[in-house]
């Protein structure tokens, strides 16, 4: 066996593909810009959380978010609203099952990541779009921020929504109650989800399509190989440096919704 770190995903991709590396780790939105000549075999696993439900309410009791001892192939982004007037109207018309218009969202001022970030930027679009028939770019006000400094922008009532991963507010529980901005009580109740995206995939490991080196016998002992190794302590030391804590067998049909996240990056949103 012979591994060498690619410069770039995207040159892990381009390799795949020309048939010069047979096995690659990359994320999904480089597996699909590469699937012309690459296959995915296999999507990386990571902890779950307690609540993963389409409707945002249902985020809503006040409680944690969690991790679980399930192991799932994606995560989904967020849009949360934070203590500011506009928030708390948003907030409490989804907690009483009514359903935003466009009015609403485009009259609330968000704070989001880069146009190439997933969670913060390329998934919420997709809802916008499969909801309101509209993009991030539509609304009146977008402040570019980084996770950080929007969760700040939250707290203090300079932004009304933030774009923002499932279990962001777990990495800021401490510093919610350290921002200097009155009536703070706990992050949990504070703040409120008001849209939930599809979910993201997770990293997945590749194959070339050259069959006169990747057969498909080899793509199965491939799949089970990955698979044995996450389910040893030496293995999980290994794939930890991915963030990775196991694998399931994958389909390219899995990574639609990445495919529709490269068409807006194309599109330039």
């Amino acid at each position: 066996v012979d591994i060498k770190v690619g410069t770039t995903y995207n040159a892990v991709g381009e390799a795949l593909s020309a048939g010069s590396a047979h096995v690659g780790l990359i994320p999904g939105g480089t597996f699909v810009l590469y699937d012309d000549g690459a296959d995915v075999i296999l999507t990386a696993t990571r902890a779950g959380l307690n609540k993963d439900s389409d409707n945002p309410a249902d985020w809503n009791d006040g409680e944690p978010t969690l991790p679980t001892d399930d192991q799932v192939t994606y995560y989904r982004s967020l849009i949360i609203a934070g203590p500011s007037e506009k928030g708390q109207e948003l907030l409490n018309k989804v907690n009483s099952g009514e359903e935003l218009t466009l009015e609403d969202l485009q009259g609330a001022r968000w704070g989001v990541m880069g146009p190439t970030s997933s969670a913060g930027y390329i998934y919420p679009t997709i809802w916008l779009r499969d909801h309101y028939g509209v993009m991030l770019s539509d609304m009146n006000t977008v402040r570019m921020d980084s996770y950080g400094t929007a969760v700040n922008r939250l707290a203090t009532g300079q932004v009304d929504l933030i774009n923002i991963y499932a279990d962001a507010r777990r990495d800021y529980v401490d510093r919610w109650l350290e921002i200097d901005a009155p009536g703070l009580e706990s992050i949990w109740t504070d703040t409120g989800v008001v849209g939930v995206t599809p979910g993201i995939y997770n990293d997945t490991v590749s194959v070339t399509k050259d069959t006169s080196v990747v057969s498909e016998e080899l793509k199965a002992a491939l799949q089970q190989a990955f698979i044995n190794i996450a389910q040893t302590e030496e293995g999980l030391e290994v794939i930890a440096i991915y963030n990775h804590q196991g694998y399931q067998v994958a389909t390219s049909a899995d990574y639609d919704v990445a495919r529709e996240a490269q068409e807006l990056l194309s599109e330039g949103n």
